[in-house]
């Protein structure tokens, strides 16, 4: 879909008008011009419940309605949900060509910038995963939205609006592609690439050099694999010597569980479980596009599969983390926590300013949380805070969770420092307790679990099942923060 920015409503004549209407909520004056209605007393028959279209003709040419539900009820996420009714609902009408203006959105009074949110919902809507596809058919999205708006910076906002979203599609794409192409070398290429484009620094170490760097605890995991394991590094200011906010993501290209082998059904969605590294590359992906950021933000993506083989870890082995402690691998099931700590600990030599991961860790936060909403660990309140209004305001929503110190008492092992897994009971916990012993101390840092949300089998609102890129924009609203000007999307 491509969207564009017109200030004379006279280009996007041929093009049908796109509305929202809440339901049971009275024309103003200034829509009824828009959408062409004669007379005050002109009545469109249209119930504004949530879900429900109209394709209705006026002065101005036609209009297509979309219910927003009870007035009372509207918020950010149930007007995403119209965006994605409204893409729809012109793909099965042949629409090639939706026109919305800005001033009709804002007075819908659902924040500020909803014109950017209607750009980046739209692009999501839209979105298709079809790169392996012989035939991959008709664009089930219109071709093209335009925005009509009297802002002079319209033009820029919008395109740091897509670049957001841009970096949502990447997470997306990255996801849903086969794990026979998406390897840890493929990741390292994307990072590359994004690096070349963009003028970051990139480093991409092999396994010869993850061992010798003192990564024991990376190195269990990919022992059993033919398929080279890659440690990525990306900075955004490479050559600065300003702490950086570091993002951690987990990049397990497929786990299988390895010797504690994973149960087949569903098994195929394994393939996502590098979400985590996928969010951080899309994340990087938008910083490049919209022109990078006042922060320094680095990205450390430990990208390897988990299989068994005749050289896989076993349980009961022991191994050595980079920080120099012992971890007793009791389920090499419970890879992720094992990957990740080794790059905490390896983010000290940034000396970040915040510190914080992302990644698909545990089916008990799934249990916890469902698949609607993702865990927020995090050691002090003012992150905390950050990421979860953050999130909820591009629609990634967070709970918090603790980190109470008991929680780390049946982590403690006999035979080594550290066993990886504890009870079955308080799992998610646990595994958060396990990362905690790899902060580099004195870091203010924050573990996203992000299994549920980041996998949808619902083809609604703005997704399609696959992937659903969650994280990229946290990332992006936390980054804002820092800069000072959170909830502000064209910065």
């Amino acid at each position: 879909m491509n969207i564009h920015v017109l200030r004379d409503s006279g280009e996007s004549k041929d093009a049908v008008l796109l509305m929202f209407r809440a339901e049971g909520a009275a024309w103003s004056e200034e829509d009824r011009l828009v959408a062409g209605i004669a007379g005050p007393d002109a009545q469109i028959p249209f119930s504004g419940k949530a879900g429900r279209t109209r394709l209705c003709f006026g002065s101005a040419g036609r209009c297509l309605l979309v219910g927003l539900g009870k007035a009372d009820d509207l918020d950010l996420d149930g007007f995403r949900a119209a965006v994605g009714v409204a893409v729809r609902a012109a793909a099965g009408q042949e629409i090639s060509c939706l026109a919305v203006d800005s001033a009709h959105l804002d007075r819908l009074e659902l924040g500020e910038d909803l014109t950017l949110e209607c750009v980046v919902a739209a692009r999501l809507a839209g979105y298709r995963f079809v790169a392996f596809k012989s035939d991959p058919g008709d664009e089930d999205c219109p071709s093209s939205l335009l925005i009509r708006s009297d802002d002079a910076d319209m033009e820029a906002k919008v395109a740091r609006a897509l670049a957001v979203a841009d970096g949502v599609v990447l997470a997306r794409d990255l996801v849903n592609t086969p794990a026979n192409v998406a390897t840890p070398e493929y990741l390292a290429g994307v990072a590359r690439d994004l690096a070349a484009e963009f003028g970051f620094g990139v480093q991409v170490f092999g396994p010869e050099e993850i061992v010798g760097m003192g990564m024991g605890s990376f190195a269990s995991v990919f022992r059993g694999s033919d398929t080279p394991a890659r440690f990525i590094v990306l900075d955004s200011a490479p050559g600065s010597e300003d702490k950086p906010l570091v993002f951690v993501g987990k990049g397990v290209t497929f786990d299988t569980g390895g010797i504690s082998l994973k149960p087949p059904a569903k098994m195929h969605e394994m393939k996502g479980d590098m979400a985590g590294a996928a969010a951080v590359l899309g994340f990087f992906k938008a910083l490049g596009q919209a022109g990078g950021s006042v922060r320094r933000v680095v990205g450390l993506l430990p990208c390897t599969e988990n299989v068994p083989g005749s050289r896989a870890t076993k349980p009961g082995d022991v191994v050595t983390a980079m920080n120099g402690k012992t971890i007793e691998i009791l389920n090499t099931d419970a890879e992720g926590r094992l990957i990740l700590a080794d790059a905490l600990a390896y983010s000290a030599r940034f000396e970040p300013q915040i510190l914080v991961d992302l990644a698909t860790l545990t089916g008990a936060c799934l249990v916890a949380l469902g698949t609607k909403v993702a865990a927020v660990f995090a050691t002090t309140a003012e992150l905390d805070l950050r990421i979860r209004e953050g999130g909820s305001r591009v629609g990634e929503r967070f709970w918090p969770m603790p980190l109470w110190k008991e929680y780390g008492v049946p982590l403690k092992g006999e035979v080594a420092d550290l066993k990886n897994i504890a009870t079955r009971e308080g799992g998610a916990i646990y595994a958060a307790m396990f990362l905690k012993n790899f902060v580099p101390e004195g870091v203010d840092w924050a573990h996203l679990d992000i299994a549920g949300p980041a996998w949808t089998d619902e083809n609604a609102s703005i997704f399609r099942p696959g992937g659903t890129g969650f994280g990229v924009r946290t990332l992006w609203e936390l980054v804002e923060a820092y800069d000072g000007r959170e909830g502000e999307m064209a910065l």
